[in-house]
């Protein structure tokens, strides 16, 4: 059908449904400016947020991270925690930490430092990824039971008191503990022995 044709047969016709049939770039038009406005009232938002945060007053920074860190808009979360974990308020750090391991599933620990490829035997059994220069590996950070973030049978794998973050693995043989402390870079680094040697560890909470 050709564009006069099918004009003419819209001129009787409910003018939504004649915009529909020509593609009349006004609904794209419309659509387009819904989301621009929808954009600028998020961004908006963010920036009363971000404002609302560099109050002098630590008490209303601790309730805007506290509800920042259980909303359910993923940026509104990440803005929080990296707020939080640059904080020199070690208040809002610990609730940081703490929010990573409740929301995130897996956290990744780099390890360095070992005398050789042997020392990251540990990580390899894991099924992690480890070269002479160094290892990586992705650990389940488990459910938080009251007292820390444990298995499923209730052992615990990471244990968070302030800054500080322990994680203990064991199973026969294969034991490793680490003791990690957050950095002003957001990063949690600390020693860790392993059976297979002693190296260090590191957890970036920005991922």
């Amino acid at each position: 059908m050709t564009p006069n044709r099918l004009q003419t047969l819209c001129a009787g016709i409910l003018v939504s449904t004649c915009i529909t049939l020509t593609g009349s770039p006004l609904a794209a038009q419309s659509s387009t400016q819904e989301l621009l406005d929808r954009a600028a009232e998020d961004a908006n938002r963010i920036n009363d947020v971000l404002r609302a945060l560099q109050t002098s007053d630590p008490n209303t920074q601790y309730a805007l991270v506290k509800l920042l860190l259980a909303e359910k808009d993923p940026a509104m979360v990440r803005i929080g925690r990296e707020f939080a974990l640059f904080s020199t308020n070690p208040v809002l750090q610990n609730m940081a930490i703490q929010s990573v391991f409740n929301t995130n599933p897996q956290v990744r620990l780099d390890v360095t430092g070992g005398d050789s490829l042997e020392t990251y035997a540990w990580v390899e059994y894991l099924n992690g990824v480890a070269t002479e220069n160094g290892a990586s590996i992705m650990l389940n950070t488990g459910t938080f039971n009251e007292t820390c973030w444990a298995t499923s049978r209730g052992t615990c794998i990471f244990t968070i008191r302030g800054l500080n973050v322990q994680y203990n693995y064991k199973f026969n043989s294969y034991v490793a503990q680490a003791n990690l402390t957050l950095g002003p870079d957001g990063v949690l680094r600390g020693p860790i022995v392993m059976y297979s040697g002693r190296a260090q560890a590191a957890i970036d909470l920005k991922e």
